[in-house]
């Protein structure tokens, strides 16, 4: 039986975590090709914590969370792909189906998309109401904490890596290496079969990196390059995290003819660049936002095959919401920490 209310966070105002309350709202309804899902698991991400502290997003009373996984509960009109009690992770977010973009694909380009938690009402709560074509099945020997992340701490990864064209033999750096998405990109860099490096500017996180990189520097500043050139480890690929610190060191650390391509939640402002760099060693600069469905369920299997380990600080109970944002903007979490809204 699925109660007709259910606890819920609505980011209705922006500040420091205690903005964040718990309120009883209407659980939603599926409507046409939509279903219920009965939330398992919420990843915090960073994204988060930049919409609730205000500094890129207004609120809307939007229910929080692009990270979701759990059981389909309800089945709207039209859904013919999924089936009551079906465990699910979702894209993070829901697409027309209908532009060039979405059929060819590469449906996080769709102009009309929304996000969850931001768009349209996201995980923070027991039951979201989701896309049928926005959600992946998860296998059986993946857990839920594991399958939440899935799309955005490791497919975000996933998604750079591929854009680059990534594979055996190359090297690959990536920069903001201890936090969700780049200790799992640096995981992902060497299922690939690439020789990998790990950039962070934290001493204490240093030794904790090795066991998923080849090389670990430590920047100063987030200064690195002259590192890289002095121990001859010039990446082929860069996923650089950090850009709006590091862009200038990874577009003088990647080797000639390479690759730099910028992900994550960056902030707001410029960067200074110097075109004359990309003419005369060939770099090329890319852009990088999410991944796709496909793209998900290719790491989910990635997941089931333990070719890739999830690395998640701490689950908690929704009502710790609180405690979960303080962790992610103190820093001091190392991988994603989860909300388990049945907990």
């Amino acid at each position: 039986m699925i109660s007709e209310t259910m606890q819920a966070y609505r980011l209705r105002n922006t500040g420091p975590s205690d903005v964040l309350k718990l309120e009883t709202v209407p659980t939603p309804i599926p409507g046409p090709c939509q279903v219920l899902v009965k939330v398992a698991a919420s990843g915090v991400c960073g994204q988060d914590v930049m919409h609730r502290s205000g500094s890129v997003y207004k609120p809307n009373g939007r229910i929080l969370g692009h990270e979701i996984a759990g059981t389909v509960a309800a089945i709207g009109p039209g859904v013919t792909t999924l089936s009551l009690g079906i465990r699910v992770a979702s894209t993070q977010r829901q697409s027309c189906h209908r532009c060039r973009e979405c059929l060819g694909g590469n449906e996080v380009l769709c102009a009309d998309g929304k996000l969850l938690g931001e768009g349209l009402d996201g995980g923070y709560a027991q039951y979201a109401v989701i896309d049928e074509l926005g959600l992946a099945r998860v296998p059986d020997d993946v857990d839920d904490e594991a399958a939440a992340i899935a799309a955005c701490a490791i497919g975000t990864g996933y998604h750079a890596l591929r854009l680059a064209g990534v594979s055996a033999g190359q090297r690959v750096l990536v920069t903001g290496a201890s936090g969700g998405v780049g200790i799992h990109a640096l995981q992902l860099a060497r299922s690939m079969g690439a020789e990998v490096i790990a950039v962070t500017s934290n001493a204490r996180k240093r030794e904790r990196l090795e066991p998923y990189a080849d090389h670990v520097v430590l920047a100063s500043r987030g200064k690195f390059d002259h590192q890289v050139r002095a121990r001859n480890i010039q990446p082929t690929v860069i996923i650089d995290l950090t850009a709006h610190f590091t862009l200038g060191n990874s577009l003088r650390a990647v080797a000639r003819g390479g690759t730099v391509v910028i992900v994550g939640n960056l902030r707001n402002g410029t960067v200074e660049i110097l075109p004359g760099a990309f003419i005369m060693r060939e770099i090329r600069l890319i852009g990088s936002k999410a991944c796709t469905r496909s793209e998900l369920q290719d790491v989910l299997q990635l997941l089931s095959r333990g070719l890739v380990h999830p690395k998640i600080q701490a689950a908690v109970p929704l009502a710790q919401a609180a405690k979960a944002h303080d962790m992610v903007e103190s820093g001091t979490a190392e991988g994603r920490v989860v909300l388990l809204p049945h907990a």
